[in-house]
């Protein structure tokens, strides 16, 4: 077997396979036998027909045989001896057949993974900034007021309303230039930007059953003011109700309704958790800054097709998020959303290989203990600690060497912090 190995750019490779005449002859013969057992040709019973006939007779079938099993098994010996790695499967773009000849070249499109030029002094040393911030009362507090504010109840009060208070609006709107006013009802917390301006200014010192009136020429914010933007506008109102915001006491009552014992151990908790987080901040801001340093210095090629994989995944990431913040998902433009992900999904693709890469020169690997733990911990997150039913679905998934490179991959990042040069930096407060 002969061939040509052509580079056409840093991940795809042109491929041209010339095979021996004896060889395919060999593989002809086997073919042609094959197709003879059960081919129909005039004049022959079934298994009978000379293999001349059979290979005159067929030859697109022995042609197409020939893409399918032969192809591949001379593929695999350049691939071993070339050492490439193949990241999708190789697009066979011209396949040229001379049965009488025995000739048959064939070529391929492949794309492989890039070789990315990186030695160890070049992620040894590099020098980042950690900012750190001591967790205190005031924060744990900040946490108690949002806990707060997810029990509050609203009480009807007969007064003049204020900044904070939820208030329902019966309202009739003219724009300029539609033909009918739009009306309806809202209910919305004052100072929260949920109005336009103009109309909170109007709203604000009113009591239940009061009416109101404004007019205004809307600025260009469409981000505001969105049809209305640049136009006259009319906004007549009824102040249907006034309600103000009742937030519970914060005592063991209290406490026990979030699931805490006391008071003293929810402040417990959640100082607790608040200084986790702020540790995985730290490592997260260290990390960062590791990667961006090496993007910067190091050119990382970005296969077609790990792209498009990760613009797919990285969408559908999207789409969930947005439909559990209750948007209608239907509505959105795929190529919107395709092209909104793409950014971060080319720079996800280059930070997997160049971790790939230290992993390699650091000679990291995975042991089985490592991979049975991250399997518990995807457990307990999303199978309700059922290790026996995630690594069934894992394994029925194919997901199991993937969960091993993202392991891999996070022991790569690990090193370079280790490796790195961290200054700590206090917070100012």
């Amino acid at each position: 077997m002969k061939y040509e190995l052509e580079k056409r750019d840093d991940v795809i490779y042109q491929l041209n396979l010339f095979a021996e005449p004896e060889e395919v002859k060999k593989e002809v013969e086997l073919i042609a036998k094959e197709i003879r057992k059960t081919a129909k040709v005039p004049g022959f019973r079934p298994g009978r027909a000379p293999l001349n006939i059979i290979k005159r007779n067929f030859k697109e079938e022995i042609k197409d045989a020939l893409i399918r099993t032969f192809l591949p098994k001379e593929l695999s010996k350049v691939i071993e001896k070339e050492n490439l790695k193949l990241l999708s499967d190789p697009v066979v773009k011209e396949v040229e057949f001379d049965i009488d000849k025995g000739e048959f070249k064939a070529v391929l499109l492949l794309e492989v993974k890039p070789e990315i030029e990186l030695k160890k002094e070049d992620y040894t040393g590099i020098k980042v900034k950690k900012t750190t911030r001591k967790i205190g009362e005031e924060d744990v507090d900040k946490v108690i007021e949002g806990l707060r504010n997810q029990l509050v109840k609203w009480k009807e009060v007969d007064r003049e309303c204020k900044e904070g208070d939820l208030v329902e609006l019966e309202y009739e709107t003219e724009i300029e230039g539609q033909e009918k006013p739009v009306k309806g009802s809202v209910a919305v917390v004052l100072g929260q930007k949920q109005l336009w301006p103009e109309v909170e200014s109007e709203v604000l010192s009113k009591k239940a059953g009061e009416e109101g009136e404004v007019e205004f020429t809307a600025s260009d914010n469409k981000e505001v003011y969105g049809e209305a933007a640049g136009k006259k506008v009319k906004v007549r109102f009824k102040l249907k109700s006034v309600k103000e915001k009742e937030l519970p006491e914060v005592n063991d009552d209290f406490a026990k309704k979030l699931g805490f014992e006391s008071v003293e151990e929810m402040r417990k908790k959640i100082r607790e958790d608040l200084e986790i987080s702020e540790e995985t901040r730290e490592q997260e801001e260290v990390e960062d800054q590791i990667v961006e340093h090496l993007l910067s210095k190091v050119k990382v090629p970005v296969p077609p097709s790990l792209f498009n994989l990760e613009v797919r995944a990285q969408a559908e990431n999207q789409l969930r998020r947005l439909a559990q913040m209750g948007v209608n998902v239907n509505q959105l433009s795929s190529e919107v959303l395709l092209d909104m992900v793409k950014p971060t999904a080319e720079k996800t693709v280059k930070v997997k290989l160049l971790l790939e890469k230290v992993a390699e020169l650091e000679g990291i690997e995975v042991s089985d203990e490592e991979l049975e733990e991250e399997i518990k911990k995807l457990a307990d997150s999303l199978f309700g600690g059922d290790y026996v039913e995630a690594r069934k679905s894992l394994e029925e998934r194919g997901l199991l060497n993937m969960i091993r490179e993202d392991v891999r991959r996070q022991k790569a990042l690990d090193r370079l912090v280790e490796l790195a040069e961290v200054e700590e930096v206090s917070e100012e407060k």
